[in-house]
């Protein structure tokens, strides 16, 4: 394993991330309809969504990474993803403890719909794919 390639794969997905998660905020500014001179980030604010973007990679990388059982894969996966979205968007937002439980407990249900999802089409993937295997009669055919 090139430690090197890995880092470059992961830096290039963060990237994307970063691209997917800042173009979600500018839809969802759009949609809130406010006025430019609240939209304006800061550049804390983009920092915090490419430190976020980088351990999201991070967890994704995990959860490729098969030498893991899958129930340890999963849980490393939502811990970091939980523990990024705590101090890139929850930390920073200055709340109260019972918001950032609620925000925590709001991100857990979007996790586990997301994944459970995720998990309900690739079983379904699979299981086409195992039907779709290339038909071999055993009778030949009599002319």
């Amino acid at each position: 394993m090139d430690l090197r390639k890995v880092f470059k794969n992961m830096l290039t997905e963060s990237c994307v991330y970063f691209a997917l998660i800042s173009a979600l905020y500018c839809v969802l500014m759009l949609i809130v309809n406010v006025s430019e001179q609240e939209v304006l980030l800061s550049a804390l604010t983009l920092l915090l969504i490419f430190v976020f973007s980088v351990l999201a990679m991070l967890a994704q990388t995990l959860y490729r990474y098969k030498a893991l059982n899958g129930a340890a894969r999963l849980f490393l996966h939502y811990a970091i993803l939980a523990l990024a979205f705590y101090l890139c968007f929850l930390l920073p937002a200055s709340m109260t403890a019972s918001q950032v439980l609620i925000g925590l407990t709001v991100f857990t249900l979007i996790y586990a719909l997301v994944m459970g999802l995720s998990a309900l089409f690739l079983r379904r993937l699979r299981k086409n794919a195992a039907r779709e295997e290339i038909y071999q009669s055993q009778f030949k055919k009599a002319r």
